[in-house]
């Protein structure tokens, strides 16, 4: 059984950099294994500082040598020259290649990695900027990794919240419900405090206000094992102030135009 030891990122942006915080933060694992790299010395600068004895690198190739898993968090349009860059070094008798890069497909990393007629084991992950905080969402699809390594990677993100494993056509749909969901449900938190503020309350207060409802609402669903519309239902008398706000926002197209926006991300 192989053993992922030494983890390699390659891009520090936003979903790079969150996997790294949240894999530096996972209770004994040793920074030393970690290593990051970004296109700029001043993000690799902040990234140190914020984790002191992480391995940071503005050299993708070095950095992934010798790895056991990398990770490769990029843009789409940089994703083929950072496999070119990156085969040579690679040991496809023990690294796994993870892709978190949105709209790139095993067919693609398989072509661009391929050497002697062989391509790594691959991964397809995509979480979301949760896990930065141990919270995130994660599908993961794999493409020719045994059970032992998408067990161990698994668990490795399970420390940073949970894990679907999925097959390679689903994954656009975990993207606009998990990924894109984090912005959809701000979008939600940012128009309720913008309505307390309409309604009298103060910007701090209804921000206040609207995160611990929010964190009422979902403790009810865990706590209760429920789906929403029966807690819905507990709080919504007919013709009452709940019933007349929810006929209002169905009005405007609420709930429609969050399908449209889940639809549209795909």
């Amino acid at each position: 059984m192989r053993k992922i030891n030494r983890i390699c990122i390659i891009g520090a942006g936003n979903m790079g950099g969150a996997i790294a915080a949240g894999i530096a933060s996972s209770p004994g694992f040793s920074l030393r294994n970690l290593t990051v790299t970004a296109r700029t010395q001043e993000t690799l600068d902040r990234i140190g500082a914020l984790y002191p004895g992480i391995g940071v690198s503005l050299d993708n190739a070095a950095a992934a040598a010798g790895s056991d898993l990398t990770v490769i968090a990029v843009k789409p349009w940089q994703a083929e020259a950072v496999a070119r860059e990156i085969k040579p070094v690679l040991d496809y008798g023990r690294c796994t290649v993870a892709s978190v890069v949105a709209g790139v497909g095993f067919s693609e990393w398989s072509e661009w990695l391929e050497k002697d007629g062989k391509a790594p084991a691959l991964l397809r992950i995509i979480p979301n900027t949760a896990i930065a905080l141990g919270q995130g969402t994660t599908f993961m699809a794999s493409c020719g990794a045994s059970e032992d390594v998408i067990g161990e990677v698994s668990e490795i993100f399970g420390r940073m919240g949970i894990v679907l494993r999925t097959d390679e056509g689903m994954m656009a749909a975990g993207t606009a419900l998990a990924s894109c969901g984090i912005a959809y449900a701000l979008k939600y938190i940012d128009a309720a405090i913008r309505g307390g503020v309409k309604i009298g309350f103060g910007e701090k207060e209804a921000r206040q206000i609207v995160m611990s409802t929010m964190k009422g609402a979902l403790a009810l669903l865990e706590e209760n094992g429920t789906m929403p519309q029966k807690e819905i239902d507990k709080v919504t008398t007919p013709g009452g102030y709940t019933f007349r706000g929810l006929s209002a926002m169905e009005e405007n197209g609420f709930s429609e135009a969050v399908i449209q926006g889940l639809m549209h991300s795909m």
